[in-house]
């Protein structure tokens, strides 16, 4: 899907220093070593998923349920996502499957807080699965560019993440949870193949480790501009596992 918001030529002159980055504070985790790989992580699979359910439009309205992302000791995994607390879609439509990767909508100017629960395809139960590698890819500042605000993903309850080397991603703290804010910066062109994905996707993507559990929550933030945002997700990366 093409992103909905404005085009315009970024203002490169806003973007930060590298010497002036807020990557690096002290009370951010230190990320994995890039060369260590672990396939056991490799859990989650949306390029095999289906998408059961597209009704997920603002807090407690519907849900995704992406089918099929997972088998643990035999058990076919669903993954559902609800919004919570707050989350408002600019186009609903966008939601669901987009090649290899998930994805959601939000409207810009807006914060949206999202949980991502695991169930047992066949009852309904809440299943732990664990640990695994969950990513999110095309993390920029759109059109707009020149300082204006980028997208965000704030994450709690992991155990390490992996960006690139000279990600155009910089980390920080807020109220205990760690978040990963893009650059200012053109555009980067939507990912379709896990595999397939060029420097530039790799510099605009983390990883994340969960330890086990059957749920975790996200907020993803889109401020400033007009229209909407689309987050990419997935399970494994390169970042992590080259093959």
């Amino acid at each position: 899907p093409d992103k909905d918001e404005k085009k315009g030529k970024p203002d490169k002159a806003g973007k930060p220093d590298k010497d002036d980055k807020k990557g690096k504070p002290d009370d951010v985790e230190p990320p994995m070593d890039y060369d260590k790989c672990d396939h056991e992580l490799e859990l989650l699979d949306f390029s095999k998923a289906t998408l059961l359910a597209k009704n997920l439009s603002g807090t407690f309205g519907g849900m995704l349920r992406f089918g099929s992302v997972a088998t643990v000791h035999g058990i076919t995994i669903d993954l559902i996502v609800r919004g919570i607390g707050t989350y408002a879609a600019f186009n609903s439509t966008r939601n669901g499957l987009y090649g290899d990767f998930g994805v959601l909508n939000l409207l810009q100017t807006t914060q949206g807080r999202l949980a991502f629960t695991f169930v047992d395809a066949a009852t309904e139960d809440a299943v732990e699965i664990g640990p695994f590698y969950f990513s999110f890819f095309d993390l920029d500042s759109g059109d707009l560019g020149g300082g204006l605000g980028g997208e965000s993903v704030t994450v709690d309850s992991y155990a390490a993440y992996q960006l690139r080397e000279g990600a155009n991603i910089y980390t920080g703290k807020e109220f205990g949870f760690t978040k990963f804010i893009a650059e200012p910066m053109t555009p980067v062109k939507h990912p379709t193949l896990i595999a397939g994905l060029t420097e530039e996707q790799l510099q605009s993507s983390v990883t994340i480790v969960y330890p086990k559990t059957n749920s975790f929550t996200v907020n993803l933030d889109a401020p400033l501009g007009k229209g909407g945002r689309n987050f990419f997700f997935a399970g494994k990366s390169v970042l992590c596992c080259r093959a």
